[in-house]
């Protein structure tokens, strides 16, 4: 039994340990959490039927013994969204026309966050066949087995209509639960931006589990913390689109990526982007994606002018960028042309900067000849565990990024049969004391059916030249046909990942403040580098709270 099978769960003053195989599992977490907060109340025996309350990083088995919380506790600042599951469990005979609902929330003043700004999702769960060949080491998969992944929302993201009344293969609602089958339900609670919208203090309301078989009411209580998130995130993201997937757009793929804080390569609508979904980057023109080969090719370099011309079609003030290369790993042949490139794009009106994917940052492109770097954004394979010591002194800044490489078994790994602490301690913390200022993706919609059902039931992917089994590397999104939506529906690694930019954001503010020594000494414990981070989700939500506490203490009178 090693470390990571262990969980401590904190109910009322009492702790107890609970071991769980790893197999089919993932490690366990405390019911301290549900974001940062204390999750306290035990199951009443006069429940209509089982139900509980879950961390968002724990995945809840198609037979797990229920819980005991029943009460959801979150604490969150303006302009955040907190997450948890609700889960429900068949008794005998079973549940029919399973449904969940929510309540405003209301807080000081008559103030609230309205009904609207919770959003209710039924998970799915998905057979996959297990990573390959992981490396051995510190961080193993947990193997072939189900879990829950694709989230089906209750309403349609981008109009707000119910989708329960279309002819949708999959649906949220009404949902049947077989004896001794649990039905887990993610919860994101969104707080409203202002101080007058959203004063701190206690916010309270009720989430309704129905089934033909009775009624569940579970209280909530979101503390909203006196400080708020920016509407752009501080920290940069790229996830690309090989667009755009059967029966989808390239606007409604983004859309999706945005709701949940990660940017796509180019914006195609860019201004209404910046003030509805918080658009921080975008690439500047499609036509130049990773064209510089290894050998120095490239179709057409683009002049200063041509820059300055697609780059007028951009709202002033977003930062710009050309991912133009991937992968260059010591490609001399390459440094004339990219040199050249990085040149016209730093000359031009508005200075557009440039990304490379590779192992390492390569001093031989600090200088471009005007003494700046040829290379803004190094986006570097944690896996490969070739990260530059720190503080980095070379020229540019660092990006992480993760593909199917497993790496030596030790670093954070995004395929389903992983804990979903993966995503959110790269993209997070990890990000933070690694000295890195964005994270990327090479693909979101790499379904394996097209915009069918099948591309839901089946993630089981393979890559990294050897055909081995990676499930759901380059699918983050999920086809929107068979839940009849107009947006493709998120994943609980995407939400995740959004929980990791939030925590990122954390740091950032405290810094901004002068309190980095404060923040360090918090999460550099827990992420200290790329091979040796917790895996605890205690660990990572007590930090998250550490910060959260001395936010609001530092932003209140």
């Amino acid at each position: 039994m090693n470390i990571y099978d262990k969980s401590v769960r904190r109910i009322g003053e009492h702790t107890r340990w609970t071991f769980r195989r790893a197999k089919g599992l993932l490690l366990t977490a405390a019911v301290f959490v549900v974001f940062t907060i204390f999750i306290a109340a035990s199951q009443t025996s006069s429940a209509a039927f089982p139900l509980w309350v879950e961390s968002s990083l724990i995945r809840v088995g198609q037979t797990d013994a229920p819980g005991t919380a029943s009460s959801i506790s979150l604490s969150s600042a303006r302009g955040e969204t907190v997450d948890t599951q609700v889960v429900v469990q068949g008794p005998a005979g079973g549940l029919s026309n399973v449904n969940l609902s929510a309540s405003a929330l209301t807080g000081p003043g008559g103030a609230t966050i309205p009904a609207s700004s919770v959003t209710l999702y039924r998970e799915y769960y998905i057979t996959v066949t297990g990573t390959a060949n992981y490396g051995g080491g510190s961080n193993p998969p947990l193997g072939s087995g189900t879990y829950p992944e694709p989230l089906i929302p209750f309403n349609d993201p981008e109009t707000g209509s119910p989708l329960c009344g279309t002819a949708a293969t999959l649906k949220a609602c009404n949902a049947s639960i077989s004896a001794g089958q649990n039905q887990p339900y993610w919860i994101d609670i969104s707080v409203p931006r202002g101080a007058t919208n959203s004063p701190p203090g206690t916010y309270t309301g009720t989430i309704s589990a129905t089934a033909d078989q009775g009624t569940v009411t579970i209280p909530v209580t979101v503390t909203v913390w006196n400080f708020e998130l920016p509407a752009q995130p501080s920290e940069l993201s790229l996830w690309s689109l090989w667009p755009p997937a059967a029966g989808n757009t390239v606007t409604t793929l983004m859309q999706a990526l945005m709701r949940n804080k990660v940017m796509y390569g180019v914006s195609v609508n860019a201004s209404s982007d910046m003030i509805n979904f918080g658009l921080n980057r975008s690439g500047l023109d499609g036509s130049y994606f990773i064209g510089i080969q290894c050998n120095g090719s490239f179709s057409s370099i683009p002049s200063t002018s041509q820059i300055n011309a697609a780059a007028a079609n951009f709202p002033a003030g977003l930062p710009l960028d050309f991912y133009v290369a991937d992968e260059l790993n010591g490609c001399s042949s390459a440094y004339s042309t990219l040199k050249t490139m990085g040149t016209n794009a730093h000359a031009a009106n508005r200075s557009v900067k440039t990304i490379m994917t590779t192992n390492a940052p390569d001093p031989n492109l600090y200088n471009e000849g005007d003494g700046r770097s040829a290379i803004d954004h190094w986006v570097l394979l944690d896996s490969m565990q070739q990260w530059p010591a720190l503080p980095f002194t070379g020229e540019g800044d660092l990006w992480s990024y993760a593909s199917c490489n497993t790496g030596f078994g030790n670093t954070p790994a995004w395929m389903v049969d992983y804990p979903p602490i993966n995503e959110r301690i790269q993209a997070g913390f990890l990000n933070w004391t690694q000295g890195a200022t964005g994270v990327l993706y090479y693909r979101s919609d790499g379904w394996t059916a097209g915009n069918t059902i099948g591309s839901w039931n089946n993630v089981d992917t393979t890559g990294c030249g050897g055909g081995l089994g990676r499930p759901g590397d380059g699918i983050f999104l999920y086809p929107p046909g068979p839940i009849a939506s107009t947006e493709s529906a998120p994943g609980i690694r995407l939400k995740t990942i959004r929980d990791g930019i939030q925590d990122y954001e954390y740091a950032q503010i405290l810094k901004n403040l002068g309190q980095e020594d404060f923040t360090n000494s918090i999460i550099v414990p827990i992420a200290t580098s790329w091979t040796n981070w917790s895996h605890d989700p205690n660990a990572l939500e007590t930090a998250r709270l550490q910060l959260g506490q001395q936010l609001h203490q530092l932003s209140t009178p």
